[in-house]
């Protein structure tokens, strides 16, 4: 009984970790395509989709957008899903664009 239970936590493990995985490609994703957009197009914070959600169980993502000063905006992404405890986890992701470019 303990092997098993040793082997059922260690797949909620494995498991978990590749989900983290895959937000973290998620979120560095939109902000590589955010960073690319540049300050003057940059979107208003909120839901965005991705293919990739669906590998997450409940997968959900969304940016917020922040003046961090006059030529500066705080750009922050979030992606979360449900690990194996049914707790729900997150990866974020947070960066500055300037009128000049990503920083």
């Amino acid at each position: 009984v303990v092997f098993a239970t040793m082997v059922t936590g260690t797949m909620k493990v494995t498991r978990d970790s590749a989900f983290e995985n895959n937000a973290f490609h998620i979120a560095d994703n939109k902000l590589n395509e955010l960073r690319s957009l540049g300050y003057a197009a940059l979107p208003v914070s909120g839901a965005f989709s991705d293919s990739q959600l669906a590998s997450l169980p409940q997968g959900a993502a969304s940016t917020t957008i922040t003046t961090w000063n006059a030529e500066t905006k705080q750009v922050a992404v979030g992606v979360s899903w449900l690990g194996a405890d049914n707790l729900t986890r997150m990866v974020s992701l947070t960066t500055l664009i300037t009128e000049f470019g990503g920083l």
